[in-house]
Formats: C-alpha cells, structure tokens, sequence
C-alpha cells in the first residue's frame, strides 16, 4: 500500500503520513493515529506498539503537570513507590514494577536491552520483544512524568536503558551520598548520616524477579555494611541503643552472618542489655551449628567474652542505697504537655531490667521566660520516678538572677547527698566533678538542674558514662553543648490554656462563658505564667467575671503591669531576662520593637541600628539564643507577643527611636527600588533611585525577599502616610505595583494605594497624585471594583495631561481601554488604543506601545480576528523580547496561544505553552499560572481529549479563587463547564455554566456570552429546547451588541438548532 492509498483509507493526509514515518511530528493525533492502525488492518497489539511509537499511547499524555506537584521522587529500598510531591503514583503492571526497580537498583548504569527483555520475559523472549519493551519504557515514563518524546530521566540509547537521577530523586543514591560522606565527617556528624541512610531502608522490595538478582545482593551487602559501621560509631559515642532497631531487623533476616550478629551482641551489651546480648549469641553459635556445622568465630567469641567480663563488673556493686529524692513537686494546676512529655519520656528511654546503661543523656527544655520550663521538667521528674530507683538530684541554677551558685556549690550540695565524706569532696571543682561522675557511674539517678545560665554553669555537673539522666531547663539554647536532646517549648495550645484557666480560677468560670475564657488565654499569649497570674488574681476576686479580667488587658500600655499578683510578675520575669543580656543586645532588643511586620531580618535590622548585615545577625542570633526572640522560618525572626510588648515599653524612652525609624523606613524604600529592577523594570512608574545598597542577584534572589517583607512594606507605607516623611509612602507604594500585580497581592495593594493616594493629594504633588491613580486603579480593578477603577483612571489621566507626563497618559488610557474591552465597549477600546499607538511611536516609549499592541490584539480575539489578533500579539511579543521585558513577553506568548490554537495551530499553541507555564510557575506567579492553564484546557478539548481538559480546568479554577480575582473566576468556570459539556456531562456543565453568570451577568460581557452560548447547547441536550432558544438568544443579543463575531456565530448555530 503507498503513502497515498493510507492516507486516502485512513481520511488523512499523505503529508501525515510523511511526518509520522520520519519522526517529524512533534505531537500526532491520537484518533489519527488510530485510523492508520484501522486502515492497515493491525492486531490490537500491534496498534498498540504503533500508538507507543507514536507517543499517543493509552495512557493519556498530559504535559501539564499538577498544581503544587512536587519533585519527582523514586524509592526503591523497600516497596518499589514513586512519588510527585507528597502524592504517591499508581504503579501499573508487575511488568512496570520490575523494570523500575532493575533501573533504579542500576543507579545510572545503563541496562542492557537483552538484560531487560530476560528479565521481564525470560529466556524464551517473548514475540516483538524488543516493542514490548518500548511500550513499558514509555509507560514508565509517563507514570515518572516525563514526556514519551524527551525521555526525561528515563534515558534510552542503543545500549540499553538508564535512570538519570540524582540523590534528591532516587533513594538508593541518597543512601550511598550519605554513607560516603560520613566516612569523611566527624563522628557527631557522620552518626546523623549513618542514620539518616539507615532510616532510608524500608524493608526488603517487592520484585520478586529482583530479589535473586546479583546487583540486589550487592545493595542489601551495601546496606549491612553501612548498619555494621553505624553501630561500631554509636557505640563509640555512648548512643549504641541508636542502632539496635536496624541490627535486630537485619540480624533476623541475615541469622548466619557473623560480623552482622557480632555487632548486634556488642551493641546490646553496650546498651546495659547483657542479658539479651548472651541470648543474641547463643542463638547464632546454635544456628551456625545446626545448618553448617561450624563453631563461632573469634569475632563472635570475643564479643561473647567482652559481654562477660562487663556483666561480672556489674556484678560486684555495692549494697543498696537508699533513693534520693530532691525534685520538688509539680504545679498541681500543670496541664497539656503531653507531646512534650513523651519526647522527654523517649529521650530518656532505658531498659528496665536493672542493668547500668552505657551512656547517661541529657534533656534540654529551653524557652521564654515564664513559658512553663520548669513545670514541665518537674511534671517529667515525677512520671519518670519507676526509672531511676536511686532517685533525683534537683539544683535550682538561678542563672536569670545576678548571683547564681558556682557550679563547686552545686557539686558540693549533690556529694553530700550521696553520702560522701568531705575529704573527698574537696574545693577544686574538677576534682569534685570527677567524683561526682565517679559516684554516679554504677547509680540509675535523674539529676534536675533548673534555671542554668549556660553550658559553662552546667558542664561539670553532667554525669559521665551509665545510666544517670539529667534535665536541664533554662532560658537560653546551649549551642555548645554536644549530645543534647532539645525540647524549644512554645506557649500552650488554645485548649491547654483554657484547661489551665480552669484549674486555677475554677471550672465553672470558664465553661460558663467559653468565648471569653478563650480570649482571656490570647490576652495573655498563651504564656502559662501570664495564664496563672490572671486565673489567681480571678480566684481571689468573685465578683470579677473572665470578661472583666480580659478587659483589663487589652490596653497594651497596662497589660504588663496588669498580670502580677504576689511576687509573680511577667515583668519582672522579663526584667530578668534582660538584664542578662549584653549592652548591644539589650540595643538591638528595644530597637527591633521598631520593625513594623510580623517578622523581619538582618538586612533591615542592620539598617535599623545602623550596623552590618552581619553584625546585625551575630545580636539577633544572641536574642534567639537567649529566647528573647523567636524564629518560625529560616533567617526570620520575631517577638512573642508578651516580649514584644516589653520591648516597646523600653523603647518609650529611647532618644534613639525616631532616628532609627527614619533609617529603617529610608532603607525599606531603597530596597524595594532595588528589588523591582529586577522584578519589573519595565514599569511605568516615578523616577526613583536607590541612595544605598540593596543587593539583589537575580529576580528569584528579589521576589523571596518581597515575599518576606511584603507585610512591613505596606505597614511602612500607612506609617509614613500620616508622618513627616510621606513621600516615602507614595514611592514606596508606586514600586510595589509591580509586585501587587505579579502575586497579585491584593489585601495589601488596595490600603498601600489609599495612604499613598492621600499622603500626595495632602502634599499637592501631581505627579505622586498620577503615580498612585495608577495604583489605585489597577488595584481596584484586580478586586472587581470596575467603576471605582475607571474613575482613578480617568482622574489619573488627566493629572497626566496637565503635568505632562506622556507615558502615564498612554499607560492610563491603556488601562482605560482595557476596562472598556472588559465591558464589551470594544470600539471605545480600540480609539483609545490607537490613540496609545500615536503617542507611543518614540522608541523610548516601546514598553507602553507594547502593552497596546497586546490589549489590542486581545480585543481582536473578541472580535474573531484572529490573523490579525495573531500579528499583533507577535508585534508586541517582538518589542518585549528586544528590550529585555521578560515579564510581559510572558502574557504576550500566553495570549499568542491562544490566537494560533483557534488558528489550528496547535502545535505552536503547545510550545509557547508549555514555555510559559513553566517560566509562571517557576516565578510563582499564580495569576499568570492559572490563565495558562486556562488555554491549556482549551487546547486538551479542542484536541479531543476531554478528561484531561476538565482535570486542568479545575486546576485554574481552584486558583482562580485563592487569587480572588472575579473575572478569571468566572472565566475558569466557563472553561470547566464545556470540559464537562465535551465528556457529555450535561447536568455538571449547566451547573458550571450558571456558576459562572452569577458573577459574568451584566459585568463581564464577553464571558457572560460564552457562558450562555455553552448552556444553550448543554440545555439543548438535555433535552430542553425552549430553554435552550432562549439562552442562545440572550448570548447572541449580548455578542452582537458588542460586536464578539465568533460567539454570534456560536451562538447562532445553538438558536438554529434549538429552533428547528
């Protein structure tokens, strides 16, 4: 049969047929495709190698990935798994199972063709072996999502096949990079590597056909290997009972492998568990014995002898002591905690067969003052009392105060308690820290020390090695103490500090008015001293209700002073914290009060006190160590509420306080100048220069720290509205545009415009007044607020006439017209569009012509133009891309799609698609991102392909709303309702389309007409002709009156069938 014979049976052209046996066609159709399989008479399997070579195989290609899917993920220690982000793949067939987990157990090497084919089919190789092949390597990698064209990471040459990826994305090479690198690190570090690589191990995989297999042999020996060395290191440290879990899983499934079982016994012993050591040896000198009829090894029977030897010195102590018990008891309202609490319990895990555990560990709780540090660790104390029977050691360490003991009083205290003689005590602290461990080597004690300063106060009280614990609270983090186990304890939970408001001030207090019991707990910032002191204070006071109490907190300027009772006071608390700090810390303290987000960094408290960057950052890491500040996110700090408070009421006083806001408020206005060079130079905006320096090095580097500090941008702008300063509002406010309009950021945009639009009307300056019309406007407009905005505009517009400023004129009469495009005013638009052309002929103009081009090339698409529309967008796209203009070259292409799909191009459409997507997601821009997913719908129906249609669709939809942008919303509505009406979902689509005319009607014409052109056809075939009539006549109405060509005729062709 020839070229031309096919393509006539199969109803395609022979040009099709050139394409599809040269490999030029980038993306066949998958009905076309099925024709030619019809028409040369092909079995279905055949079809079936035919669709794979093809690339348009059962499973439905989708070259948009999912919104907020994550990086591709493949694990293979264990149950063979693929993963997206945090969403598991569906992996297919056992044929599908066993090649990914021969390549991934490959890890980079190429597979050889041969080698796959024995394994997946045996040595018989089954018909067309090597297209069976293919077909699973392109099932593969669509389920790894990859496109079957560009092979991805699933790499095919003729030599076989490979997985190119990297320790981020394969779990076997993660193991190995960590291994190799623990070899290279200290011993702390390489611990946490070996037992990072070891967690990585799940369990044996679940390919049978790969089990046997000499390459899995080789990783399981890998594994042990790394195992074997994890245990020797923990035991070296003192923390053997780290690596016991992995060895008994190990040793269970390896029972004959001796150096493994030798380990495991040596590691028991280590972990004071001599018993089950010798019962570990018995049992593999047994097996060894009965399966091969060998004895043990030396190393086995040298473990067995150290086990001995250490049982006989244990053996030998001393009769029993009577129990100590120092720790005072626990606050008796003490609730909540119980997370806490089982850290703690974990931490300190030992067995409980009276054997002297190898190394004692030590518990950190650390945390602002008054958050409940020493409740918590004496609640720990008393619960884990079975524990020690030789009982507690407690010291009160008093490091807030100005005269705590030295650690020789403390020594000195705990030895005597122990009964030793003072002789031996002496006066030298070494010595009698050497004594102390000496004495506690062969005791089980928990030893309490509260309140400690810092690592220098603590070190010499720390037992040594056995199976003494200890726990220490303290205000500060102790960065230079090793081997901590670390608690950071926060404020309680909501219920926790109801719970403890009950306890104090009675239940039925609380139960009886819920709602401001609840608010009583936020008054005091879930501080559990706060929540004490108010309790009692209600407790003492019947006639105070919990509303009374809350009332008399919410004056910030008191609230301080209000929660004290006795001699318990948040601020003295507090006081006493400070006062610990150093001079430049207690600076930076009082001064950060100043910063106006919710968080802030080092670049702007370096600005702020007038220092570095990374002075700033050695005094904020001070605070944060001593827990004066806390930090939610990596190099972002913040004040607890109550602090917060403290540090504004020290800064009432500070001489420094107005010349430090005025420099933080001039270094946020530099910055953010900086920062929209990069993200939108383009912008029409006031002539603003950066007096300091603000270093960016790329937009990503730019928009992260917009993100961080969008918050006190717009803080700063409603500051300085009203202040001596406002000029800085209205640059500030003029800059940001570019970044409301990206994030499309609009709880902030819409305040920053109003102070900034205020602080220039109060000024006079028209020139401010045009820049934050322009703001205000677009504003407005991106929140539907459509009149409001024409009307700033407008006003915007003419301030630019009269002050000359000819490229606010043509931008704003731009957004004018872009607004009347909205409003089916399309011959409105297009004057004034045209006018914006004329206006913009100078070449230093060409970024405002540019976005005339692209508005006029839209309202072409509205009227059906689409040659034309297609011309202009490229005119535009042409000027963005020769100056640089990245970020609106990108709405150029997005709209460029659209106009070469309703062309019938869609293959272009799919390329400048797919280049936008990516380029919006990896700028998270969310407004960009979900237009494009729009089209991408739209491509998906046109293709035929439904199902993956509405998939997407639904993607833009659910963004539409978390950018609450109500065109698009209803847009994105409009998209879902014809993907349903294309799977023959009429009842979904007219749902859909309804949705969508509830926000279209009457506001956004050219959406309201598309919306009712669909319904009239999804009512149509429902099965409700006069329904259908009348909605195609509304739609025709609304498309003709505003002159939307395409969707008359849409329109019209519902009407005629609904009529007949």
């Amino acid at each position: 049969m020839t070229q031309r014979e096919l393509a006539d049976q199969a109803a395609v052209s022979a040009g099709a047929i050139r394409d599809l046996e040269q490999g030029r066609t980038r993306n066949p159709k998958r009905n076309s495709v099925q024709a030619i399989a019809t028409a040369l008479g092909l079995s279905g399997e055949d079809t079936e190698h035919l669709h794979a070579a093809a690339g348009t195989g059962d499973v439905a290609h989708v070259d948009v990935p999912p919104v907020g899917g994550g990086p591709l993920r493949i694990r293979v220690l264990g149950p063979v798994e693929v993963w997206h982000g945090d969403v598991q793949a569906a992996l297919g067939s056992g044929l599908q199972r066993t090649l990914l987990a021969r390549l991934a157990l490959g890890a980079g090497s190429v597979v050889a063709q041969d080698e796959l084919i024995d394994l997946l089919w045996g040595h018989g190789e089954a018909q067309n072996a090597a297209g069976l092949l293919h077909t699973q390597v392109t099932r593969l990698r669509r389920l790894l999502g990859i496109g079957s064209r560009t092979g991805g990471v699933l790499v095919g040459g003729p030599a076989g096949y490979r997985l190119a990826v990297d320790a981020e994305h394969l779990d076997l090479l993660a193991f190995r990079d960590l291994v190799a690198r623990a070899a290279h690190d200290v011993p702390e570090e390489a611990l946490r590597r070996l037992a990072g690589a070891v967690a990585l191990w799940r369990g044996e995989i679940d390919v049978e056909r790969v089990v046997s297999s000499p390459i899995h042999t080789s990783v399981t020996s890998e594994y042990a290997a790394a195992v074997r060395t994890y245990a020797t290191l923990a035991r070296n440290l003192g923390r053997p009972e780290e690596a016991l879990a992995p060895l008994h899983d190990l040793a269970r499934r390896h029972e004959l492998d001796e150096p493994l079982h030798a380990e495991l016994v040596l590691t028991l012993a280590a972990s004071g568990r001599q018993a089950e050591a010798l019962t570990a040896y018995d049992r593999i000198r047994s097996a060894l014995g009965d399966q091969l009829g060998i004895d043990p090894g030396e190393q086995l029977r040298s473990a067995q002898l150290a086990v001995l030897r250490r049982r006989d010195r244990h053996a030998l102590r001393a009769t029993e002591q009577a129990a100590i018990q120092q720790a005072p008891a626990a606050p008796p309202d003490f609730v909540g905690r119980a997370e806490e609490l089982d850290r703690i319990e974990a931490a300190l895990a030992r067995p409980d067969d009276g054997t002297v555990p190898a190394s004692s560990r030590v518990v950190l709780i650390d945390g602002i003052a008054g958050v409940g540090k020493t409740a918590l660790a004496l609640a720990a104390a008393h619960r884990l009392r079975p524990r020690y029977p030789d009982g507690q050691l407690y010291a009160d360490l008093r490091g807030a105060t100005t005269s705590p003991p030295d650690p020789m009083q403390v020594l000195g205290r705990f030895l005597r308690a122990l009964d030793v003689p003072s002789r031996r005590i002496g006066t030298d602290v070494t010595e009698a820290a050497a004594v102390f461990r000496s004495e506690l080597a062969d005791r089980r004690m928990l030893v309490l020390l509260d309140n400690a300063r810092d690592a220098d106060q603590i070190r010499p009280l720390l037992p040594g090695a056995g199976g003494s614990d200890v726990i220490v609270t303290s205000r500060r983090r102790m960065p230079g103490l090793a081997g901590l186990n670390v608690v950071d304890l926060e404020p309680l939970t909501p219920a926790e500090s109801v719970a403890l408001i009950a306890a104090t001030a009675g239940a039925h207090r609380a139960d009886a008015d819920p709602g401001a019991t609840g608010a009583l707990a936020e008054a005091c910032a879930r501080l559990p001293l706060a929540l004490r002191i108010a309790s009692a204070r209600l407790a003492t006071r019947q006639a105070w209700t919990i509303g009374d109490m809350t009332a008399r907190l919410r004056d910030d300027n008191h609230r301080l002073t209000e929660l004290a009772t006795g001699e318990s006071s948040v601020l003295s608390s507090f006081q006493l914290s400070y006062a610990d700090l150093s001079g430049a810390a207690q600076r930076a303290f009082r001064l950060c009060a100043l910063h106006p987000g919710d968080d802030f960094g080092a670049d702007s408290t370096g600005a702020l006190l007038a220092i570095s960057t990374a002075e700033a950052e050695r005094l904020l890491e001070d605070l944060l160590e001593a827990n004066m500040l806390m930090q939610y996110s990596a190099e972002r700090y913040r004040f607890h509420d109550l602090l917060g408070l403290y540090a504004r009421r020290l800064l009432a006083d500070d001489a420094e306080r107005a010349p430090a806001r005025s420099r933080l408020h001039a270094w946020y206005a530099d910055a953010v100048t900086a920062a929209m060079e990069w993200v939108y130079p383009q912008l029409v905006r006031l002539e603003s220069h950066a007096q300091r320096d603000a270093v960016f090095t790329s937009e990503a580097d730019a928009l992260a720290w917009l993100d961080a500090e969008v918050t006190a941008l717009v803080a700063v702008v409603l500051e300085t509205a009203a202040s001596e300063e406002p000029a800085l509002s209205w640059r500030i406010t003029d800059q940001l545009r570019g970044y409301f309009m990206v994030r499309r950021h609009v709880d902030g945009w819409v305040p920053a415009a109003e102070a900034g639009l205020a602080a220039a009307t109060s000024a006079g300056d028209d020139l401010a007044r045009t820049a934050m019309l322009i703001s205000s406007g677009q504003a407005l407009w991106s929140v539907g607020r459509e009149e409001e905005a024409l009307a700033d505009c407008l006003a915007g517009e003419r301030l630019a006439v009269a002050s000359g400023w000819t490229t606010a004129v043509a931008y704003l009469s731009h957004h004018v017209a872009w607004i009347y495009l909205e409003q089916g005013r399309l011959a409105a638009a297009e004057e004034r569009l045209q006018r914006v052309l004329e206006l913009t002929e100078d070449d230093r103009l060409g970024h405002v012509r540019a976005v005339a081009l692209n508005a006029l090339g839209v309202l072409r698409l509205c009227q059906g133009e689409l040659r034309e529309a297609a011309d202009l967008l490229g005119a535009a796209l042409e000027i963005n891309e020769a100056t640089g203009r990245e970020t609106s070259a990108l709405a150029n292409r997005g709209n460029l799609a659209s106009a070469l799909r309703q062309l019938g191009a869609e293959t272009q459409a799919e390329e400048l698609l797919t280049d936008v997507l990516a380029a919006y997601r990896k700028g998270r821009n969310l407004r960009g991102e979900l237009s494009t997913l729009d089209e991408w719908s739209e491509l998906h129906r046109q293709r035929g392909d439904a199902g993956t249609a509405l998939e997407v669709a639904r993607q833009a939809h659910g963004m539409a709303i978390t950018v609450r942008d109500r065109k698009i919303t209803a847009q994105t509505s409009a998209t879902v309702a014809h993907a349903h009406l294309a799977l023959g979902d009429t009842t979904a689509a007219i749902q859909w389309f309804e949705d969508c005319l509830t926000i279209a009607h009457d506001t956004y014409p050219f959406v309201e007409a598309r919306a009712l052109a669909g319904l009239a056809t999804a009512r149509l075939l429902a099965g409700d002709p006069a329904a259908a009539s009348d909605t195609a006549e509304r739609a025709v109405s609304i498309a003709r009156s505003c002159g939307f060509r395409l969707l008359e005729e849409q329109a019209s062709a519902a009407l005629h069938v609904s009529t007949r």
